[in-house]
């Protein structure tokens, strides 16, 4: 009897997964097959978005990756490619609601479920993919032209995609004098924890050499549209506040897992998959839980990698009856920040890291040189696999 294994998502966690165990264990199986649920037909690279939005800085080609021509290798009786959503799922009956991007509704039954369905940026905002490939695209497209046509703009949430943002920003407009650029942010400093201070310090020290305006220890209250452009209420913590009027709003600030289809009583209080040590989730030990959408570790592409190789390697005992070994959680303290195209700076452990070193690493291309061999599942920010 053939055993199904499902996996929803096609992104950076779940990329290698699907490789691996497609080359390794379910093609040289006869009692194995694969279905993989997304509704994009590409992959998005995200680490590259806060260049991205600049216009005319990086080509979508350079962030956006198709997936046939990987999936169009593996034979239709082992593999299975279903464009769209997961809308319910039910763990004792073993199956998955899928809303297909064609309008029909499809139910799938599974024997070994991985989800891996990552995160969604709030505010609409396309850090990372909104649905399909095109709805991603159009909001991009919107972002870039509001912020070139903008008079000033606003970047908003003080963490590692909002700093970079405002640095990219900040370089292309800002040290020109060719549009003013606010960063707000909720604390003393950009970043946060377990960043350390002489990092954020220095982030803080770059943003004001490109001429970019601080607004610490504030948070956007209301956005509303208005005839000059978008006017937001700001609230600071001394409870003040007043407005600013921008053409072009960036918010990052923060993102919701896309888990509106799993049982309540799977989920945690803030909407993550309870996830066990060996990334199964809690009571259902044939349903696997990848990446930013478990609760497990936080959302960072650095535990994503690490869960993936380990389900990678652990996935065979299981699928033999044996017991799954512990996943051993990612203690490892790295952070790379971009400060605009020449700037950088971040931390290996409790190790400031010198700005060249950064932009080297990652900001001169944001990794887009391994962006197709990350899409097709054969290599991860760290490893790269046999290309058997």
């Amino acid at each position: 009897m053939t055993h199904t294994i499902v996996v929803l998502g096609a992104g950076l966690a779940a990329a290698p997964v699907i490789r691996q165990v497609m080359r390794n264990t379910i093609l040289p199986s006869n009692e194995l097959r694969m279905i993989v649920v997304t509704p994009s037909t590409h992959f998005s690279w995200p680490i590259a978005m806060p260049r991205v939005v600049v216009p005319g800085q990086m080509d979508f080609d350079k962030v956006f990756y198709p997936l046939a021509p990987t999936f169009s290798k593996y034979p239709a009786d082992k593999f299975e490619l279903v464009l769209g959503a997961a809308d319910l799922l039910d763990p004792i009956g073993q199956t998955i609601n899928v809303s297909l991007n064609s309008g029909e509704e499809r139910v799938i039954p599974y024997n070994t479920l991985i989800i891996a369905t990552g995160t969604t940026a709030k505010d609409n905002m396309p850090w990372k993919l909104l649905g399909t490939i095109e709805q991603t695209r159009r909001s991009l497209q919107r972002l870039q032209s509001d912020i070139a046509k903008a008079e000033t703009i606003v970047v908003a949430g003080g963490g590692l995609t909002g700093t970079e943002t405002a640095g990219q920003l900040g370089f292309e407009y800002a040290k020109t004098n060719k549009k003013k650029v606010y960063f707000i942010y909720n604390s003393d400093l950009p970043l946060m924890p377990p960043i350390q201070q002489n990092v954020r310090k220095q982030a803080k020290t770059e943003l004001e050499k490109m001429s970019v305006v601080l607004i610490p220890n504030t948070t956007v209250s209301k956005v509303t549209a208005s005839e000059n452009g978008i006017v937001l209420e700001l609230y600071d913590k001394n409870g003040a506040t007043k407005s600013l009027t921008t053409q072009a709003y960036v918010s990052t600030t923060g993102q919701a897992p896309n888990t509106r289809f799993v049982p309540l009583d799977m989920l945690d209080s803030h909407n993550f998959i309870k996830q066990t040590t060996t990334l199964q989730a809690e009571g259902f030990p044939n349903i696997f839980v990848l990446g930013d959408v478990g609760n497990l570790e936080g959302c960072k592409a650095q535990y994503a990698e690490s869960q993936a190789l380990h389900l990678i390697k652990a996935l065979p005992a299981y699928l033999d009856g044996k017991r799954m070994p512990e996943y051993q959680l990612n203690t490892k303290v790295f952070y790379g920040i971009t400060l605009g195209r020449s700037r950088a700076t971040g931390q290996m452990g409790n190790m400031k890291l010198f700005s060249w070193f950064i932009w080297y690493l990652k900001g001169r291309t944001f990794l887009t040189e391994s962006g197709s061999l990350i899409a097709a599942g054969k290599k991860t920010l760290t490893t790269t696999f046999e290309s058997k």
